[in-house]
């Protein structure tokens, strides 16, 4: 996609998220702007890299000049043959030079300057390991994108419960709607359920990369995407075009992203997402009375976090 007769300076952005915020579709979107390589998820999937291994009893080096390729995926087949896990772990399918947080940023740090970077993750991915975030000199441009937590936890913990039904690690006990806890059930859960995780992680930004750093909420985004795109983009450097509002509906794309392990076909999390071609509204927000205790807990004790970001959020003014 064409975006300007002139050619523009290749910009570096990264968009720090929590779950169920659309953030795979604005990533598909932004795959369609010209001379632009996607890097989805590749903290976030460390993170979870990290507690497969240590739920299996191994633990992955922090140094890339300390991991073994060849001797970690042995080690992984044999911690797995016979379980669950053996047909879902699949080390010899992974890229495993993004396996560490170590090794992303290295590669970050030393990208082309000529090739535009998108990379869309999760802010829980680096918590307590924020000296491994690329370098200021790499030019990265830290984004936030934001979300009510009345409308993510509802939906995430419909997520979280198809996951691990659809993914149960050895000796997991059943899911049951009616009692799943999504505060405590998720044995990777961290503390302030992602959100405090986003926040410090603005805070360190603020302090250490930008002292204004973009914010948007996706919720607004989406039901204003004509209005709010164009002010992200120019926020962030990269060239607006009216044509990246709708995009081809084919998933194939993911699988030209840089990330631990091919799209495919997005799986539970990613398919629907994979299959869209433009920003819809958001869903009506569930009534209180409607909620679950534990989504409530989650709402209540993230709520100010959301709101310090949020009041500094493009808007529509």
């Amino acid at each position: 996609m064409s975006t300007d007769s002139n050619p523009q300076k290749p910009f570096r952005v990264i968009m720090w998220c929590v779950p169920r915020s659309i953030s795979t579709a604005i990533t598909k979107c932004f795959s369609f702007i010209d001379n632009t390589k996607i890097w989805f998820e590749p903290y976030c999937l460390a993170f979870f890299q990290d507690y497969a291994m240590k739920y299996m009893g191994l633990t992955l080096p922090r140094s890339v000049t300390n991991f073994d390729a060849d001797d970690y995926i042995a080690r992984v087949k044999a911690a797995v043959k016979g379980t669950p896990l053996e047909h879902q772990l699949k080390p010899e399918m992974m890229d495993l030079s993004i396996l560490l947080r170590d090794g992303v940023r290295e590669q970050l740090n030393s990208l082309p300057e000529d090739r535009s970077i998108f990379l869309k993750d999760m802010a829980y991915g680096v918590t307590n390991f924020l000296d491994l975030l690329p370098s200021k000199e790499s030019g990265f441009k830290h984004t936030f994108l934001i979300r009510d937590p009345e409308r993510m936890f509802p939906s995430w913990r419909n997520l979280l419960m198809a996951q691990m039904k659809a993914h149960p690690l050895p000796g997991q006990k059943p899911i049951d709607e009616s009692t799943f806890d999504l505060t405590t059930d998720p044995g990777f859960m961290m503390p302030g359920y992602t959100y405090k995780c986003q926040y410090d992680l603005w805070l360190h930004v603020k302090e250490h990369f930008d002292p204004e750093p973009v914010v948007i909420d996706i919720d607004e985004l989406v039901s204003n995407p004509r209005e709010l795109l164009p002010k992200y983009f120019a926020a962030c450097g990269m060239p607006w075009d009216e044509r990246l509002l709708s995009w081809d509906a084919s998933p194939a794309i993911g699988g030209e992203w840089k990330t631990l392990y091919p799209m495919g076909s997005g799986g539970v999390t990613h398919q629907r997402a994979l299959a869209s071609s433009s920003f819809q509204p958001s869903r009506p927000k569930l009534q209180r009375s409607d909620m679950t205790p534990d989504a409530i807990k989650a709402i209540d004790e993230t709520m100010d976090y959301y709101k310090k970001m949020a009041a500094t959020r493009i808007t529509l003014d």
